[in-house]
């Protein structure tokens, strides 16, 4: 698309830039109201059918294949829109926005080529959503000069790197429009399997594969493909390959492919982003319950590296984690029980059992809240993951007060159990006396100890010795 440089807002009048992304087909708020009908004798069969509601003159109408009806326009210049064209109102709109921009492109000289076409999108009468897609190039662009933020469009580091952001935009027309021009597409179909091929090796093969799709779903996905190859000249077909071309696209487009520093495992940190400043309560915290905080707050750091989440690692974690809290839910219902006989029988410390039972009210409590808030977690999608993690990192605590949140349950019934396990000291201290309870503890000590310096090594042995000898010879990155 060539031009004279000149200034577009005099001829811009109404038009607006958009995407394939903000034109929100999917959360349309119009409604239906249907009505009853008469069915007129041979209607749709021996009869003459209904007059036909009329277009403008070059425009044609199309049904993608989830059912949504567009129009295309044949000429010179070619448009596509998905205004109701069959109404009055939409058609004056969008021959009028069609005038508008044929005379911006005479009166800013530029070319156009037979290969692009033009989406518009009217809002109301003054103004009209549009982009340019062009089908040799796989790219959108706009007849004006735009910045990424004005279209929601992800930070680059270079000419290159955009390029996979407007790809990603065109296959997403692609999708959403995939039933005309069918001969004029280049959908590389053969390319899109051999991509897929290697992100189920990758999957296979390591630990930490960036490719969106696990290995059982990119096999799924190659039959699929290798299905529509044989049917390119069907709209599902396309559909289909679009949507994955562009989730590639995205894919390429957040780890930096072919760009100097690329993310090549799913938890490399390649952003330059602040960290957050260490927390000395969070510090002293974590250690008073544990170290089990940290760990959630590094997990919760490792799910979103670089504001990207892959959502099989996300249901994996919480998954995880609702298995953790519903395993302490129900050792604290029995531990309250075994605390509450300790407390009737009057066999052991009053103070001490008091504290059992509120650790384990504090994990029957916060094991609740956790399960009845992430009910359905473990099933979100990744868009689902990545607004909760964003919504709740801080700048400058990090996931700290979450991780806290989460590590409630294991550590509250940790103190609790620590706390019963006291119980018996009291008893033999009692049932005995104090000298030959510190005997028995001495004893048990010195019993235990060679028995912890063998785990202790046999520990530190065995994770080197698994890695040399992974099961059934795959190689684990």
């Amino acid at each position: 698309m060539s031009s004279v440089q000149q200034s577009p807002e005099l001829y811009l009048s109404g038009l607006r830039p958009t995407t394939p992304v903000l034109t929100c087909r999917y959360d349309s708020k119009k409604q239906s109201t249907p009505s009853n009908m008469i069915i007129t004798p041979g209607l749709f069969s021996y009869a003459r059918e209904k007059e036909p509601s009329y277009l403008p003159l070059g425009w044609s109408p199309y049904v993608q294949p989830e059912g949504q009806v567009y129009f295309a326009f044949e000429g010179n210049l070619k448009f596509v829109t998905d205004a109701y064209l069959y109404t009055r109102e939409s058609q004056d709109r969008v021959v009028r926005f069609t005038k508008t921009a044929r005379k911006a492109i005479e009166a800013l000289q530029v070319t156009i080529p037979a290969t692009a076409e033009i989406y518009l999108l009217p809002y109301d009468d003054e103004d009209c959503g549009y982009y340019i897609v062009d089908h040799a190039t796989h790219t959108v662009s706009w007849l004006e000069a735009v910045d990424l933020d004005q279209l929601g469009i992800p930070d680059v580091v270079s000419d290159s790197h955009l390029r996979y952001a407007l790809e990603e935009l065109y296959w997403q027309h692609i999708e959403q429009f995939p039933s005309h021009r069918l001969q004029h597409l280049s959908l590389a179909v053969d390319d899109l399997i051999a991509i897929f091929i290697h992100g189920e090796g990758d999957h296979l093969t390591s630990s930490n594969s960036t490719f969106p799709y696990v290995a059982k779903e990119c096999k799924q996905f190659i039959r699929v493909l290798e299905a529509a190859k044989q049917r390119l000249d069907q709209s599902p077909s396309v559909c289909i390959v679009a949507r994955l071309w562009s989730v590639v696209s995205r894919h390429r487009l957040q780890t930096h492919y072919a760009q100097e520093r690329a993310r090549l495992s799913r938890d490399q940190l390649i952003l330059d982003r602040p960290e957050p400043r260490r927390g000395i309560m969070f510090a002293g915290a974590s250690r008073a319950l544990f170290g089990i905080p940290r760990a959630y707050s590094e997990s919760l750091k490792r799910l979103f590296s670089d504001e990207i989440v892959y959502v099989n690692p996300w249901r994996d974690f919480m998954r995880g984690c609702r298995e953790e809290w519903q395993q302490y839910l129900t050792w604290s219902l029995g531990l309250s029980i075994l605390n509450a006989l300790s407390l009737t029988m009057s066999q052991g410390s009053a103070t001490i059992g008091h504290l059992s039972l509120a650790c384990c009210a504090m994990t029957l409590l916060s094991s609740l809240f956790l399960l009845l808030r992430f009910n359905d977690a473990h099933q979100w999608c990744a868009d689902q993951a990545a607004a909760f993690l964003s919504s709740r990192r801080d700048a400058s605590s990090g996931y700290r007060p979450t991780a806290l949140a989460f590590a409630a349950p294991k550590a509250a019934f940790i103190w609790a159990a620590f706390l019963a396990s006291l119980q018996t000291l009291v008893w033999l201290e009692r049932a005995t006396n104090a000298y030959a309870l510190a005997a028995m503890v001495g004893v048990a000590v010195l019993v235990a100890l060679p028995w912890s310096r063998w785990v202790h090594k046999t520990s530190s042995i065995l994770p080197r010795w698994r890695s040399e000898a992974e099961p059934e010879g795959i190689f684990k990155v």
